[in-house]
């Protein structure tokens, strides 16, 4: 290993003729690149929507389905800040909402996003065409990967790494002619990809590195005066995640997109020590689903409190001290293995869990760009053995190929595991049964569905597995509504709201549940408090307040609601017949009759609608 390494160590150090390739070759490969990428992700266009962030980001997000882009520039969702991504999931938007527009874009994004990292490990090992290859095809196809790429939501991983990677080629094309229009296009990059997702605040620590792979030293004043924008606006960006994920405006030029916004509560039990050992245990287990991605999951929970004492976790701080000892070696010996490890420390430190919040310690989708350099160690490695020895390199690009052939198969079948809400995370249940979030998130899509019976099981799986949040009440409450049984509906309710107060949709379900008991005023009370939580659906909550109305005998309050339900709503014939026994009500037999007639128009078969028209003699 340490000859193939000192092989390695830098672009122009082996004995083989030059290493260019005719472009032509590099053209082929790419296309090679874009034909295998699309085949491996093309199953991915009939997938649907997942209930994890995706109702956040678009299906229940006002701003996105109202392609409002003005607003979506200021407006945070789900606590983060990135209006580039959420206009370009605006765009995506049709009628009726599906997907596969939006599937299709992240693929063609990953599918740039490779091209670029062919092109970027081009210009790094100085045109060898097999390490760029290499390179781009182990992004394009690893199995860590898809999360990043068939999740609708993760459309910030691929729009961010497009803007990121076409900044660090623009700032290489810079370092080789020191024009200061490649500068000055490296910067606008920059910020597009921020934009996009705000941890690309790292970029500049990759220019550092890119700095020294050519040989400049960084610290020269020229080199710091250059990077001063760079940093002033990752530290700007910086400030902006941080102020907005407390739920900060930041000085009141940014708003909370409309809808609730999650908190992720802080881990309770975590020792100084667990905060230290649980994100290098991640770290290492990253490199680890490197070379060998098997067990992967939608979600990741911390140890519970029986496990988080195991010695194996000190595992974790051994392999990132080793790392470092190693990058420190290659320093002198393979400059290649330092480069490599620091690109995976400078862009994998600032996503691991060091403020441990959540209930997750690990993400696959973290590993999009941290995986580059250590794929460019692997590659480079691999191509100076087949330069010292041709029998050993025939025999590790074999191998190489075999493991390539694997992940495709392990891709392939990772891809389908975001097919939709019940695949997901019945998948995630199977590595992880007691996971409680799993059983939720399924519960509710079971519901959604109909399969009432299944849903109550996860509710009440995921209560016994100690989860005991708003969630899984209100999940409980609406399954016995479902099933009839109003008064354990409501006891449900009262506990969800217990938990968690300012949450309209609970009260909204508890008032239409308290009106199936004949409690009318109870109702009211409680459409009134879900319209004050939630105003901008006013114009769906009325109806309910007006059935609620007509029960107390105020006709005119009533007619009001549905005047305000017709008016900004879609035309509901169940609403229109409630309308019209509020006319008859009030003695508008020629307004009631033309409600009537509505009605029938739309649901020819409602046969009270008929009846008051033959009653009225209309």
């Amino acid at each position: 290993m340490p000859d193939v390494a000192r092989a390695a160590a830098r672009p122009d150090e082996t004995a083989a003729p030059p290493a260019r390739r005719p472009l032509p070759w590099l053209f082929l490969v790419a296309a090679g690149l874009v034909a295998l990428v699309v085949a491996v992700y093309g199953s991915a266009l009939n997938h649907d929507f997942v209930d994890w962030d995706d109702m956040q980001y678009v299906v229940e997000n006002p701003l996105v389905l109202g392609k409002q882009y003005g607003a979506l520039l200021h407006s945070a969702v789900a606590r983060d800040y990135h209006p580039l991504t959420l206009v370009s999931m605006a765009w995506n938007v049709e009628t009726p909402l599906s997907a596969r527009p939006f599937i299709a874009t992240n693929i063609a994004l990953h599918v740039f996003d490779t091209l670029l990292v062919l092109w970027l490990t081009w210009l790094l090992s100085g045109g060898r065409l097999a390490v760029a290859g290499l390179v781009a095809l182990l992004f394009g196809i690893h199995p860590m990967h898809v999360e990043s790429v068939a999740w609708v939501s993760t459309r910030k991983d691929v729009l961010f790494a497009f803007f990121f990677l076409a900044g660090l080629i623009a700032y290489w094309k810079y370092l080789e002619r020191r024009r200061p229009g490649w500068l000055a296009l490296t910067l606008v990059l920059f910020v597009l990809s921020c934009l996009s997702k705000q941890v690309a605040a790292m970029f500049p620590g990759v220019m550092i590195l890119l700095d020294l792979w050519r040989g400049r030293r960084p610290w020269e004043p020229r080199a710091l005066l250059e990077k001063l924008p760079f940093v002033a606006l990752a530290l700007l960006f910086t400030l902006i995640r941080l102020d907005v994920q407390t739920g900060g405006d930041f000085h009141g030029l940014l708003s909370h997109a409309p809808g609730r916004q999650e908190t992720l509560p802080p881990v309770p039990g975590m020792t100084p020590l667990h905060r230290a050992i649980l994100p290098a245990w991640a770290y290492m287990m990253y490199m680890v689903r490197l070379l060998v991605p098997l067990g992967l999951s939608a979600f990741y929970p911390y140890p519970s409190p029986d496990e988080i004492n195991d010695p194996r976790y000190l595992l974790g701080p051994v392999v990132l001290i080793g790392t470092l000892v190693l990058a420190w070696w290659g320093l002198r010996r393979a400059r290649v293995v330092s480069f490599g490890i620091a690109w995976y420390l400078v862009t994998m430190l600032p996503v691991l869990k060091w403020v441990p919040v959540g209930s997750g310690l690990m993400n696959d989708r973290y590993t999009y760009l941290p995986y580059l350099g250590l794929f460019f160690v692997l590659a480079t490695g691999l191509e100076a053995a087949r330069m010292r020895s041709r029998r050993l390199g025939t025999v590790l690009w074999a191998a190489t190929g075999v493991w390539v052939v694997c992940l495709v198969a392990i891709t392939a079948m990772q891809v389908e595991t975001w097919k939709d809400t019940e695949t997901l995370w019945t998948r995630t249940i199977r590595i992880h049964p007691r996971y409680p979030s799993a059983y939720l998130y399924r519960g509710k899509h079971r519901a959604l569905t109909g399969q009432t019976a299944a849903a109550m099981a996860d509710f009440q799986t995921a209560l016994g597995l100690g989860l005991r949040n708003a969630d899984v009440y209100e999940g409980l409450g609406t399954s016995y509504g479902t099933l009839g049984r109003l008064d354990s509906a409501v006891v449900m309710f009262d506990r969800a709201l217990a938990v968690d107060p300012e949450r309209g949709m609970i009260y909204y379900n508890r008032g239409i549940t308290r009106l199936g008991m004949g409690q009318a005023r109870g109702a009211l009370a409680d459409i009134d408090q879900a319209i004050r939580l939630m105003p901008e659906r006013i114009a769906a909550l009325s109806p309910v307040r007006g059935y609620a109305l007509m029960e107390l005998g105020d006709a005119r309050g009533a007619l009001a609601c549905f005047d305000r339900a017709l008016t900004a709503g879609p035309d509901d014939p169940a609403v229109r017949y409630a309308r019209g026994s509020c006319r008859l009500r009030l003695g508008d037999k020629a307004g009631a009759a033309d409600d009537f007639r509505a009605t029938l128009r739309m649901n020819p078969g409602n046969t009270d609608a008929r009846a008051q028209l033959e009653a009225l003699g209309r």
